[in-house]
């Protein structure tokens, strides 16, 4: 009985709360340039290569200003776009 409760235990978590389950964190301090798909998807690049992927809560012009709060973030952490706070959500660290 105990066996099947930490089951659905675990079934639950992973639907009611996947961003923080497979949520992904990255170290943004290498990044050179970015640029921006539909208003809130970032692309991070060092140099010419893109390393990671983050969606914004906020839009984001190409002539934003994108300052780090933090080196290293994961899902929730948030950056400063133009001067304010902007909440990340869905980094993705493995960019095909």
């Amino acid at each position: 009985m105990k066996k099947n409760i930490l089951i659905l235990a675990c079934v639950g978590i992973l639907l009611v709360l996947p961003n923080l389950v497979f949520g992904d964190c990255a170290d943004l301090g290498g990044y050179t340039s970015f640029s921006v798909m539909g208003g809130n998807t970032v692309t991070l690049y060092g140099g010419s290569t893109p390393f990671v992927r983050f969606d914004a809560q906020c839009d984001i012009q190409p002539t934003s200003k994108l300052q780090l709060i933090k080196g290293y973030v994961c899902d929730g952490d948030e950056v400063l776009i133009d001067g304010y706070r902007c909440t990340i959500l869905n980094v993705n660290s493995h960019i095909d």
